[in-house]
């Protein structure tokens, strides 16, 4: 089997819970709330900023040119993205500059990228990819699984961008070559190392899931 295999196996119950959550059914549907998402979008922003230096840890780890600079590829992909789509879109939403600058990380946050950090740094290649895949892949499947319920979230004027962005080929393609990555990495690997691997996918995994309860909660709605 696979390790990829072996990773979706051990989070499928997590990620169906996403499909579930009133977060993204709401996005689904129409009706959740501007500020929640306004305040969602803040914390993703501050989340990439971490995420994308998980990427720049990943090149450290090898002295082959070709992972190196597939780790720099994605990285600069990233911020690209950041600075084309992410920002764009908030400012679109209403959210200001004085917004972004003084947004606080929610405590949730901040320990989810921080274990990330601490994974990558303290591991291998391999254990930077994992870190990274699960909000990657997840993302694509909840897009995925949303638009094959109901394809008319596609359409709507505030969260379809939202949809579109990870349902779009170009980013479940991007996914795919990070799937692929782990897996071709994953040659003769211990089962010691394979239990450690499927400990950082799960717990990334929850943190996903605690990162959309974030979002959720209006308590939370505090720059």
């Amino acid at each position: 089997m696979k390790l990829s295999e072996i990773l979706f196996n051990s989070v499928e119950h997590i990620w169906n819970s996403y499909l579930t959550h009133p977060f993204i059914t709401k996005m689904a549907d129409g009706t959740l709330e501007i500020e929640k998402f306004k305040y969602y979008m803040l914390q993703d922003y501050v989340y990439l900023k971490d995420y994308i230096k998980v990427f720049a840890v990943g090149s450290t780890k090898s002295n082959e040119f070709d992972e190196i600079k597939f780790f720099c590829d994605n990285m600069y992909a990233v911020l690209d993205e950041t600075y084309k789509v992410h920002i764009p879109y908030m400012k679109r939403l209403g959210i200001t500059e004085k917004d972004i600058i003084n947004v606080t990380p929610h405590i949730d946050n901040t320990s989810y990228t921080k274990y990330m950090l601490y994974e990558g740094q303290n591991g291998d290649m391999l254990s930077c990819l994992i870190a990274i895949l699960s909000c990657s892949w997840s993302y694509a499947f909840i897009s995925k699984k949303i638009v094959e319920k109901n394809k008319s979230c596609l359409e709507n004027e505030t969260y379809g961008e939202w949809f579109n962005g990870y349902y779009c080929k170009e980013y479940q393609e991007t996914n795919e070559k990070l799937i692929q990555k782990v897996d071709n990495l994953s040659n003769n690997l211990s089962q010691k190392t394979i239990d450690k691997l499927t400990e950082i996918f799960v717990n990334c995994s929850i943190y996903e899931a605690k990162f959309w309860d974030l979002a959720y909660d209006s308590k939370n709605h505090q720059n």
